[in-house]
């Protein structure tokens, strides 16, 4: 059983919803998903349309019951934070469970755990969730390269959130042992022109069509690579130089083009619309991880 504030928590995403057919639309072209509670809407407005195989996977049992496998795997809950938002009425969901119990050191930083769930219900987000750590010096959500520590699944008859529940133990052992590999990029020097070539090929690249490339579009986005660049000059001066007092020519470090990057997509400080933020943030979590596995990434990381 889940204690009374989690349980408290989970409650606001318990709503019920039901799968109804489209009038004058066959069934398996598309079906609506309707909230049940009217809260806001009217009787049978939608919150998404969704295909023939789509399988409604419930906010508070894909939430509640990710908890509940944490507890029973016997991670430390003492002074737990849970954070639950929803969008778009409802038809969009992200949690988030902070485990200060769990903490571990990288150079100076201090890091607690951290899972990321969301959801939803008309088919923007699949099923999705990580295990990650929060740096309490800059509140960054720090996205792990660790598939077995990343989740996502489609709607589908075919996914149990059971099973998939049941992979979280593995996961928190994969992204434990991954403290060790951030301690060793706090220690791996790196050049600023390879950094600022690493992010020219991962986050910063463009997302021009190779039919825009063709007729003259840039290959990178240089505000999206300048960005970076400027929050990589911060983690140098901060973390290797003289802080407040300048860099001082400090050589900087991968843990530096990490937090830099993880800074880029939790607080979205270059992201000035109101809308939709919550989608720019996953994409951009995502973005991190991709560019940790790649090529790029592990060539910094043996230089």
């Amino acid at each position: 059983m889940l204690d009374t504030k989690l349980q408290e928590k989970l409650n606001e995403v318990s709503f019920k919803i039901d799968i109804r057919d489209i009038q004058g639309i066959p069934n398996d072209m598309g079906r609506k998903v309707v909230r049940l509670d009217n809260l806001g809407r009217q009787e049978g407005d939608p919150l998404g349309i969704v295909g023939s195989r789509y399988k409604p996977i419930l906010h508070k049992d894909a939430f509640g019951g990710a908890i509940q496998a944490m507890q029973n795997g016997g991670l430390d809950f003492n002074n737990a934070k849970l954070d639950i938002e929803t969008y778009e009425n409802g038809g969009m969901a992200k949690m988030e469970l902070l485990l200060p119990s769990h903490h571990t050191k990288v150079g100076d930083h201090d890091l607690y755990l951290k899972f990321v769930a969301r959801n939803s219900y008309n088919a923007k987000w699949k099923f999705q969730s990580f295990f990650g750590w929060m740096n309490e010096v800059c509140f960054n959500t720090l996205v792990s390269g660790q598939k077995i520590a990343y989740t996502a699944n489609r709607h589908t008859t075919h996914f149990d959130v059971q099973s998939s529940n049941l992979k979280i133990q593995n996961a928190v052992t994969a992204i434990t042992e991954e403290t060790k590999t951030f301690n060793k990029w706090w220690n791996t020097r790196v050049d600023d022109d390879k950094v600022a070539d690493m992010f020219t090929k991962t986050i910063a690249k463009s997302q021009a069509s190779d039919s825009q490339l063709k007729y003259g579009s840039p290959e990178t986005n240089k505000k999206q690579l300048m960005i970076l660049m400027g929050l990589y000059e911060e983690e140098a001066k901060q973390i290797h130089g003289k802080g407040d007092y300048g860099r001082n020519g400090a050589k900087g470090s991968l843990w530096c083009a990490y937090q830099s990057a993880t800074a880029w997509s939790t607080h979205l400080g270059d992201y000035d619309k109101d809308a939709k933020k919550y989608i720019v943030q996953q994409r951009r979590q995502n973005d991190v991880r991709n560019m940790i596995n790649s090529k790029s990434w592990k060539d910094l990381e043996v230089a």
